[in-house]
């Protein structure tokens, strides 16, 4: 494989301000294309309008990026009237003779550890497969240094952890389930997979008290609004529990509503005002009604 080179100043050279993005666009496909084809920078005229416009194709030879026939590159013995030249290609890529020559190398080295490699097994007995792809080239400098494998997590979850024993007289609160399984949590665990809610319940002794506490304070139904509020907040599916831990932890119950608090203490220098304005007003209607009175 060949890579097309351009220089770190060439987003600012006042020929490349001169052709214009778009025009750009097509310079670097089309070079791109000649390191692929080892066409020492020479790219024909129907591969230039199938990655571009005429227009495009005009903006890089008034900017001296290209050049053609006749006009401003006669040095170049392969141009011809059916084809451009990339400017000073040659003097950042390699050319067609140095490709060839790098691919020829590059094969006969991967030929030459193909062949070791079979020798060795054949020594040793073993029977691995030698046929893939080998990359045997030499890194320059500048290329990328080879990139392992990711590999791949396993699909199957941890292992939950049994829970902890049935409570205990002599030591209370210190236990939180029946041995028979998660007994109080286990209504929450239900409500969470019947809402779409797959998660792991692997916790602590401790953090199974916690939770315990949670579902006897504030009850199954409120845990599993927190959850699902959460959920959805989330911006990748929580895999266990233990994400919604610490909310459900912290909830507490709403106090029960009994009715308007009575007013104790003194009265304000409000309440004598309102209680003042309250008389004089019902004198004046005491007195609006007696004058109606007399009226009659």
């Amino acid at each position: 494989m060949s890579w097309f080179k351009i220089d770190d100043g060439f987003h600012c050279h006042p020929k490349v301000f001169a052709a214009g993005t778009p025009a750009v666009g097509l310079y670097v496909r089309c070079g791109s294309w000649a390191a692929q084809q080892a066409s020492d920078g020479i790219v024909p005229k129907a591969v230039a309008r199938m990655y571009g416009t005429a227009r495009m194709i005009k903006a890089l030879i008034d900017a001296g990026l290209w050049h053609q026939k006749g006009h401003d590159c006669e040095s170049c013995p392969q141009l011809d009237s059916n084809s451009y030249a990339i400017h000073q290609f040659l003097e950042r890529n390699p050319s067609r003779v140095d490709v060839e020559l790098e691919r020829k190398a590059k094969s006969e080295r991967q030929q030459r550890w193909r062949e070791g490699k079979k020798k060795a097994q054949a020594n040793d007995g073993s029977a691995a497969d030698v046929d893939g792809d080998v990359d045997a080239s030499p890194r320059r400098h500048g290329d990328a240094a080879p990139v392992p494998p990711r590999p791949v997590p396993s699909q199957v979850p941890p292992t939950e952890e049994p829970p902890p024993p049935p409570p205990s007289a002599n030591t209370p609160g210190t236990d939180v389930v029946a041995a028979s399984g998660r007994g109080e949590i286990q209504p929450l665990i239900e409500a969470m997979g019947a809402r779409g809610m797959n998660v792991s319940w692997k916790f602590s002794s401790t953090e199974w008290l916690e939770l315990r506490d949670a579902v006897r304070r504030v009850g199954v139904p409120a845990l599993i609004d927190h959850a699902t509020r959460a959920w959805q907040a989330a911006k990748t599916a929580p895999y266990s529990a233990k994400y919604f831990l610490s909310g459900w932890t912290g909830l507490q119950n709403a106090p029960a509503y009994t009715g308007p608090r009575a007013v104790t203490g003194p009265p304000s220098a409000a309440s004598d005002y309102l209680a003042d304005m309250a008389r004089i007003a019902a004198e004046l209607r005491a007195t609006e009604e007696a004058e109606e009175r007399n009226a009659q």
